[in-house]
């Protein structure tokens, strides 16, 4: 099956190479070509309180013609940063698709089998898309992935070449656009300071040819399309909820809105669980009062927030938490540093700077390559007030040092200007959401307090979204955890006064 979109051909090609899998598609674009699979359990994981599903987007050195690895060792290791951020970009625009009390495990995995100047990341959303479509997973796809931009002049272009997009210090702005009947539910983007109307005639851009795309996947779906697997949602005892609304509803809103932070929810939630647990002996799993919990209390945000203008933390809706930041002052041993608090959220950043041969030289996929800025992103378990494993570095977190990277890496001082190789280093020391945009704030004071003669300092926000339908729903500034958590959108923007 084959469909235009931005004036190249996209190729379907189903056969029976992966014919175990429950769904799955070779997508070709130029000569870029992924391979997607999906697949469900057979059985349902009892005990588990939440939705498991794994994407994994696999990277084989081959499909750019280059045996790389060590000198001893000649085969891929660990997924590289770049695979990384695709899988998070394919996990974030299936997963809000996906019914979320299903308890069977789903696995993506798009591997990557051939690739040339065409983006193989935009082709495996895509390519992951039609996989769960035609299988008998039950999900609510298709979506549609285009990649938006100006490069090397005023006109915006679909699905750019690699070497119009590898510089970054010469295109306007790039953007990763996800979605379905002409709703967006996944953005990625980097911008040189644009103006938001600019983007938004990108993002229509961008609608049109998701539109094509998703009108392509129906029709495939159509022609060889399995029919979805029913899967039936388990029903909580009546005595249960009779428990829960004599106990504990009466004494949720007073819980949710006791001020910043979830203290006293928590609390409410571990009585809630130990009357569970002295009432049902015999049991083991409590997952359906669990997820009765959690469900009312995302109704009562969602009810307050909607129809009373009413916030957990009691800000207004355009309303930020108190700021405090610090610029210096920690070490005269680091060479620069800043401290940034957004109410129950404070990250420390640390800027260190090096010769040109501390760059960070890279062999990837596509390309091999020296970087002269990183910014890395910690989030050790005190953040959060939890135990957990330290000094391993998991998907969130390098989605998120390279999400603030993108943001700053959009001011600094060219390298002749300034040749210094920049490494921030951003700790999440609290956290009540948005560290990852606290990072930004509090690497700008870091960037400045180290002298790098930056373009302007750059900020960076979550927005939330209580959402009950287009006519009915209330836009949050500057979420905090709950409503990161229960909200409907959790969209971090950051940038200059500028744009």
């Amino acid at each position: 099956y084959s469909v235009e979109i931005g004036g190249k051909t996209l190729t379907a090609i189903f056969t029976d190479l992966a014919e175990q899998a429950h769904g799955s598609v070779m997508l070709k674009y130029g000569e870029t070509i992924v391979l997607a699979t999906a697949c469900m359990s057979k059985d349902r994981q009892n005990g588990l309180g939440f939705f498991n599903l794994t994407v994994d987007y696999v990277e084989r050195f081959y499909a750019s013609g280059k045996i790389s690895g060590s000198r001893f060792v000649k085969r891929e290791g660990k997924p590289s940063e770049d695979a990384i951020l695709a899988s998070r970009v394919i996990d974030r625009t299936l997963r809000p698709l996906f019914e979320q009390s299903i308890r069977h495990a789903v696995q993506v995995i798009v591997t990557v089998i051939s690739v040339d100047d065409n983006d193989p990341t935009i082709l495996a959303v895509n390519a992951a898309s039609l996989a769960l479509a035609v299988s008998k997973i039950p999900w609510n796809g298709p979506v549609g992935c285009v990649r938006i931009g100006k490069y090397d002049d005023e006109t915006l272009k679909i699905n750019s070449s690699q070497k119009l997009r590898e510089d970054d210090s010469q295109y306007k702005f790039d953007l990763t656009v996800c979605g379905k009947n002409g709703n967006i539910n996944m953005i990625e983007a980097s911008a040189h300071q644009t103006d938001e109307k600019e983007l938004e005639m990108a993002l229509v851009r961008a609608s049109e040819e998701i539109a094509k795309l998703e009108d392509f996947q129906k029709k495939i779906v159509k022609e060889i399309g399995k029919e979805k697997r029913v899967i039936e949602k388990e029903v909580i005892s009546s005595e249960s909820v009779e428990l829960f609304n004599k106990n504990i509803l009466p004494k949720m809103p007073d819980a949710i809105f006791a001020g910043a932070g979830k203290a006293k929810i928590d609390e409410l939630h571990n009585v809630w669980n130990k009357m569970v647990a002295d009432k049902y002996t015999e049991r083991e799993d409590f997952t359906l009062e669990d997820n009765l919990f959690d469900d009312t209390e995302n109704d009562i945000l969602h009810q307050k927030a909607i129809e009373e203008n009413k916030r957990a933390d009691g800000r207004k809706m355009d309303e930020l938490r108190d700021l405090y930041a610090q610029a210096g002052g920690v070490s005269s041993v680091l060479h620069g540093s800043g401290i940034f608090y957004r109410g129950g959220t404070h990250v420390l950043s640390v800027l260190t700077l090096g010769g040109p041969d501390d760059r960070h030289m890279f062999d990837g996929m596509q390309t091999k390559a020296e970087k002269r800025f990183m910014h890395h992103y910690n989030f050790p378990p005190y953040s959060s007030g939890e135990t957990g494993r330290a000094g391993f570095t998991n998907r969130r977190e390098v989605g998120h040092g390279a999400l603030a990277e993108k943001a700053l890496a959009m001011v600094l001082p060219s390298a002749l200007e300034f040749p210094y190789t920049i490494r921030l280093v951003s700790e999440s020391m609290a956290s009540n959401g948005s560290t990852s945009q606290a990072s930004i704030c509090a690497s700008s004071l870091a960037l400045m307090d180290g002298g790098v003669p930056i373009l302007a300092p750059v900020a960076g926000i979550a927005i939330g979204l209580m959402y009950e339908s287009d006519a009915k729903y209330k836009i949050l500034t500057d979420i905090q955890g709950p409503e990161d958590h229960y909200g409907d959108m959790d969209f971090k923007v950051a940038g200059t006064r500028e744009g």
